[in-house]
């Protein structure tokens, strides 16, 4: 039986309410309005049972990049997910919050990277082919719990509907305008977005899918309605970790003076300190010193490999690195 045959109010949980209880189909479509009136007053139930569970989310994507994305304008997301009102939202079925699911975020970042002019193997990477998947995942954007109270009603008018429901008649300024109401998500609204990887070496790739999403969804929106400015998100990204290349040439430059004062007269304890150094460090981060030592050396015209095992112990670091 439905719910609405009990004369029940709606619940808090939005998507419980929008497709079980909606009371009737009545020509005035009161009903429909009264229940869309009942959802957009709601907020988040439970409030720390979802935190809980966003929190829990967020743990189990540990090294993944989260982005923080908030609605600057209306988001109407899976209006064409099946509906009693005939216009859906994407609500996730467990909590009942609005959600963006991870298959509409991978489509806008398609669009986005023909912005970029990504060529084929970088989009291979980022988005997968139909033999390969990507190395990324796009994960569906948690609401943020600090947004409660996301949900408002909204309307779109048909201004012509015979026009429309079959084309027989021509469009005039005699029509009656057709008023539907649905849901949408507020504006401020914010949500989480995650991109991970399972492959090594991926953090520069992850940060650059979250650069293009970012960009996708501050200019081409994100879900339905964008010709009309639903959809836009104002986009904060998480700072980028150096890589090892960027930390080795801030090595370098800490050492560059001490490289230069090398001599002939004091080289060898020099090259000692070094070594001691820089022997344990990891190969992206010692290689700029030691081609730099390497290099000031055979302007001396004294390097020697062969003859001299400092020397040789440098390059044997630096062909590790390769």
């Amino acid at each position: 039986m439905r719910a609405a045959r009990l004369l029940l109010e709606p619940p808090n949980h939005a998507g419980l309410a929008l497709y079980r209880y909606l009371r009737e189909h009545d020509t005035s479509k009161q009903a429909a309005r009264a229940l869309l009136d009942a959802i957009a007053a709601s907020s988040i139930t439970k409030v720390k049972v979802y935190e809980n569970a966003f929190e829990r989310w967020k743990a189990a994507l540990s090294g993944a990049v989260f982005l923080e994305a908030t609605a600057r304008t209306p988001l109407a997301i899976g209006l064409g997910n099946a509906s009693p009102i005939e216009n859906g939202l994407s609500i996730h079925h467990t909590y009942g919050t609005p959600y963006l699911p991870g298959s509409a975020l991978k489509g806008l970042m398609a669009r986005a990277a023909r912005h970029y002019g990504l060529d084929e193997r970088q989009q291979e990477i980022l988005l997968g082919t139909t033999q390969k998947a990507a190395h990324l995942v796009y994960w569906d954007g948690w609401l943020d719990p600090s947004s409660r109270q996301p949900f408002q009603k909204d309307v779109i008018t048909v201004h012509h509907p015979d026009y429309y429901s079959g084309g027989q008649c021509w469009p005039t300024d005699f029509d009656d305008p057709n008023p539907v109401g649905f849901l949408s998500v507020k504006p401020g609204t914010k949500f989480c977005l995650a991109l991970s990887s399972s492959s090594e070496n991926a953090t520069d790739w992850l940060y650059t899918a979250a650069e293009i999403l970012r960009w996708g969804l501050e200019h081409l929106g994100l879900g339905g309605k964008t010709n009309a400015g639903y959809g836009y998100f104002e986009v904060r990204l998480p700072p980028k970790p150096k890589s090892q290349a960027e930390l080795g040439e801030e090595l370098y430059q800490g050492y560059k003076a001490r490289i230069e004062k090398i001599k002939p007269n004091n080289e060898r304890g020099e090259l000692s300190f070094f070594l001691q150094e820089l022997r344990d460090k990891p190969a992206p981060l010692r290689k700029p010193t030691l081609e730099a030592i390497r290099k000031h050396l055979q302007g001396w015209r004294v390097w020697n490999p062969g003859r001299n095992p400092q020397h040789a112990e440098i390059e044997q670091l630096l062909g590790e690195h390769t």
